[in-house]
């Protein structure tokens, strides 16, 4: 009789630890419900720095005749820019490109003056304001004698990393929202974070797709992928 009741017990635990680890197969097989959403967030800022070139162009039959009118123009560069509040250390001279016209054997037109020259002056500023009000005024070099070649203004934004962490927390919520909502829908709640992705911050013009470089405000835009758990 007792060995009945041994075999009897033995076969039970047996077949009950076959019933558990067959339903812990059965768990581990069960698929994870997840859901991927992105957050987004944007933000338009107003550009830090700017850089701005004034390039002119001088002609003479003389070489030395036109060094002397180049040194005169740099001069009255230099001067415009210094009377519009920029100082004297924050310029840079461009290099000088000169061009001897009959040097060109296809060239033999001897009514333009023999040699040119294309010239400039630059700077770098966080003063953008200064900079926009300065571009008002180019035309003083015109009346000064000043043959402009090219008057160009950079703007850029360089403090992303001030406003990158409200930007990475904002684009978070917003996933998280699109998550929720998602969840609401399938009755199902949200549950940890599975996997989070960080994008490339872009920095564009403001009302478009790409940075020109010519626009004071700029929009700035982080995009976060996330996959949250749902139980």
């Amino acid at each position: 009789m007792t060995k009945i009741i041994r075999a009897f017990l033995l076969s039970m635990g047996i077949a009950l630890s076959g019933f558990f680890i067959a339903k812990g197969f059965v768990k581990a097989r069960e698929p994870h419900r997840t859901v991927q959403v992105k957050g987004l967030a944007e933000r338009v800022v107003k550009s830090d720095q700017a850089v701005l070139s004034i390039g002119f162009r001088l002609s003479n039959q003389d070489l030395s005749a036109l060094y002397n009118d180049l040194s005169s123009a740099q001069k009255k560069v230099q001067r415009f820019l210094i009377d519009q509040g920029f100082t004297a250390d924050s310029l840079t001279v461009l290099p000088v490109n000169v061009n001897d016209n009959q040097s060109n054997n296809f060239n033999q037109n001897t009514s333009i003056p023999r040699f040119t020259a294309d010239a400039g002056m630059s700077l770098s500023t966080r003063d953008v304001d200064r900079v926009m009000q300065s571009l008002q005024k180019v035309g003083d070099l015109v009346e000064q004698g000043i043959v402009l070649s090219n008057v160009n203004a950079q703007y850029h934004f360089i403090s992303l990393n001030e406003i990158k962490p409200e930007m990475l927390t904002e684009a978070a919520n917003n996933a998280y929202e699109a998550a929720q909502s998602f969840a609401r829908n399938a009755k199902l709640q949200v549950g940890i974070i599975r996997n989070a992705t960080q994008g490339l911050f872009s920095i564009q013009d403001a009302g478009s797709n790409y940075n020109s470089g010519a626009a004071v405000s700029k929009k700035v835009r982080v995009v976060t992928t996330i996959e949250y758990e749902l139980r």
